[in-house]
């Protein structure tokens, strides 16, 4: 080999190294994401996949176990955020993790709080607990997104394209979460 190729070896291991790290599905499920609104909090991007970029692939800080926003209906029938209400993730293990939803609805257990995870996971905000598990994806919205307001179906938060979301009654303060 000459020297001179011998020179650009460095430089293609390089990019072939960098091109394994990125892996096309998330890449992708990442890229469709809308445009960040606001600056990036705890109540940002409501209703998203957050563990998509709460991960170590995604990168972003902190690195969530598993997180979501919950939802009930306004007074025009609509999916609205429900703040500071309880729920309580169990694992296959029979461990759990209760946490408050914040001002967006949105609520997340960090990785570094629950490091060991056992999916399938159960979940349950006051009376109303999902009927199906969370297989393997700490992202609720990964299944559950905000369907078009037309094809919601008031009683189960389902529509033609979704699971829906997980629809709680807003009108019961939850003690739990500072409720009075």
């Amino acid at each position: 080999m000459s020297p001179r190729a011998l020179l650009l070896v460095p430089s293609l291991l390089a990019l072939l190294a960098s091109g394994c790290s990125h892996d096309p599905v998330p890449e992708a499920k990442i890229d469709a994401l809308p445009e960040e609104s606001g600056d990036p909090s705890e109540n940002h991007r409501p209703g998203e996949p957050c563990v998509l970029c709460h991960d170590s692939y995604g990168g972003a800080e902190p690195e969530l176990a598993v997180a979501g926003t919950l939802y009930g209906l306004d007074a025009a029938g609509k999916p609205a955020a429900a703040p500071n209400r309880y729920v309580v993730i169990i694992d296959s293990a029979g461990d759990f993790r209760g946490v408050c939803t914040n001002g967006a609805g949105n609520f997340f257990i960090k990785k570094e709080d629950w490091a060991e995870i056992a999916f399938p996971l159960t979940v349950q905000s006051g009376s109303s607990r999902m009927r199906s598990l969370i297989g393997r994806d700490g992202s609720c919205a990964s299944c559950h997104h905000l369907p078009n307001a037309d094809a919601l179906i008031a009683s189960t938060g389902a529509s033609r394209d979704s699971a829906g979301v997980i629809l709680v009654d807003v009108s019961q303060p939850d003690v739990n979460c500072g409720a009075l």
